[in-house]
């Protein structure tokens, strides 16, 4: 199997790469037009992990690419986040953030997109900002099919065939794993290791 790719399918997909191999749920307009009407606002991807949270948030920092992305983790501090001049920034995991930080974020910054387990919407309310949020939650069978399928082809090596995910495959993907996408792909990378 290893000979008809050029890479593992289902390893981690590059920046460039994100628009070809997602099948965004957002409706990017309605963001873009609730960034430029506000003077404050947080844009919540909410949902359990593993849902398409931070997949969909890379593709929409993809489209406006001259604002900041910051990937948080327990030791990032929140000075790099603050000090950046952009008044638009998104953040992955924003929950690494106090709550005093959230807040101080949200006052400071037009935009922030970010991606969370739970609402924050008490920290907007305190920040007199915005809250707008999109939950991820749910599959969708044919959507992961084309996912599936997408990520076949960019891996794929020209002059060899590919066997694609038929419908009957992600059937059974959903039933094992339920919406988890991240599990899925976790499960096919190592299939395809």
């Amino acid at each position: 199997m290893k000979e008809h790719f050029l890479f593992n399918p289902f390893s981690g997909v590059l920046h460039e790469d994100i628009p070809e191999v997602i099948l965004p749920t957002i409706n990017v307009d309605t963001i873009i037009s609730k960034i430029e009407n506000s003077t404050s606002i947080a844009i919540e991807f909410i949902g359990k992990q593993g849902r398409g949270k931070t997949s969909h948030l890379r593709y929409l920092q993809h489209l406006l690419h001259e604002h900041p992305m910051y990937l948080l983790n327990s030791e990032t501090s929140v000075d790099e986040v603050m000090k950046d001049t952009s008044e638009i920034v998104f953040v992955d995991s924003i929950h690494h953030l106090s709550f005093s930080n959230r807040i101080q974020l949200f006052k400071q910054k037009k935009a922030v997109i970010y991606t969370t387990h739970w609402s924050r919407k008490i920290d907007c309310i305190l920040a007199n900002t915005t809250h707008y949020q999109i939950r991820f939650k749910g599959i969708d069978a044919e959507q992961l099919q084309n996912i599936l399928n997408k990520r076949l082809n960019l891996a794929s090596n020209s002059s060899a065939s590919v066997t694609l995910f038929t419908k009957q495959d992600v059937i059974a993907l959903i039933k094992k794993f339920g919406d988890n996408y991240r599990g899925i792909i976790n499960h096919l990378y190592t299939k395809y290791q």
